[in-house]
């Protein structure tokens, strides 16, 4: 049971597991470095689903050497290591004892693999400052669009594409393969994609997934290792929580999703207090709500992400608002 749940979590989530199993293997090493184990716990602490990976392989190991503690385990095992040609008359207790010893034969067969086969490379890094945006195009002709002060890692191998995005915002525009699926790391999920074009944004506790063409995957882990799954095609959306749970299935709103790839923030009844955050985003100068009761102000329109002036005219002619500088890089709006 625990071996099908496995394989089903690894189609999602691929990656997480390979480098699960090759630090499980280092670690069994007797003289594995001090320096190795800190990067472990670094790696496992990075993401909720390094940790449930890592358990499960636990899982695994434990149930192998509980099953080779059994001498009918073992002669099981051997047997099917080494066949021999003859006919034996079934006994009652190979059935269980096959099915048991089958996490030591993984282990006989699966372990000189993990220590031979080649370990992910270590990626490479792309980021964007406040106000900057850069298309990357990458080795298999797939292309990853950054917003403002995003940063992201590619670490294409021969059994995953993998993308971490570690803060912001961007969008992805893949191609098809069945065999080499297209996988994106953020906060508590994973968005794995074949071939597809779609935007993930990274918050402090929430990632919000637009699909504008296509098929996804998403599955987002929980603290506790248990996953929460769903799909979506061209149009739709979702977001999950660090917590990995995931709200309902959404419409996109398709002309906000594609209006930042083209620095323009197409505003629909905004709060004016989320527009501010969103428009400091894009600049080093930030603007401020001096006054609390600014915050609930609704604002519609459509707004440069480059163009902060602009934004604070309008501001001043439509509602009376001031703005008074601060600093050389605060901006405080008052009534």
């Amino acid at each position: 049971m625990n071996m099908d749940r496995r394989q089903t979590n690894r189609d999602i989530t691929l990656g997480s597991y390979d480098e699960a199993e090759h630090w499980f293997v280092r670690l069994l090493e007797p003289d594995c470095p001090a320096e190795q184990r800190e990067a472990f716990e670094r790696w496992r602490a990075a993401d909720p689903e390094h940790a449930a990976a890592y358990r499960e392989i636990q899982l695994l190991w434990k149930q192998s050497e509980d099953a080779i503690k059994d001498p009918a385990v073992m002669a099981a095992a051997k047997r099917a290591l080494q066949p021999e040609p003859q006919v034996r008359a079934r006994k009652r207790w190979f059935v269980p004892a096959l099915a048991a010893g089958f996490a030591a034969l993984l282990l006989a067969v699966a372990l000189p693999r993990w220590l031979g086969a080649p370990a992910d490379p270590a990626g490479t890094a792309y980021a964007t400052v406040a106000g900057q945006e850069q298309t990357v195009t990458l080795a298999d002709g797939s292309s990853i669009l950054l917003d403002t002060d995003t940063k992201v890692v590619v670490r294409y191998s021969e059994r995953t594409r993998r993308v971490d995005l570690l803060r912001g915002q961007a969008q992805f525009s893949v191609q098809g393969n069945h065999a080499w699926p297209f996988v994106v790391h953020a906060g508590a999920g994973t968005v794995t994609a074949v071939g597809t074009q779609f935007q993930v944004r990274l918050d402090d506790e929430v990632t919000d997934v637009a699909l504008l063409k296509g098929k996804l995957a998403i599955a987002a882990q929980a603290p506790n290792g248990g996953t929460q799954d769903a799909s979506l095609v061209g149009g739709q959306g979702l977001s999950y929580d660090a917590n990995g749970q995931i709200t309902p299935i959404h419409a996109v709103d398709m002309q906000q999703a594609h209006g930042w790839t083209s620095g323009q923030l197409f505003v629909h009844n905004w709060r004016l207090a989320d527009l501010i955050a969103e428009m400091n985003r894009y600049s080093n100068t930030k603007l401020q709500l001096g006054d609390a009761s600014l915050a609930n102000i609704r604002v519609s329109g459509v707004f440069r992400t480059s163009d902060q002036q602009t934004l604070l005219l309008l501001l001043q002619q439509g509602w009376s608002i001031r703005a008074q500088r601060i600093n050389g890089t605060q901006i405080q709006l008052l009534r």
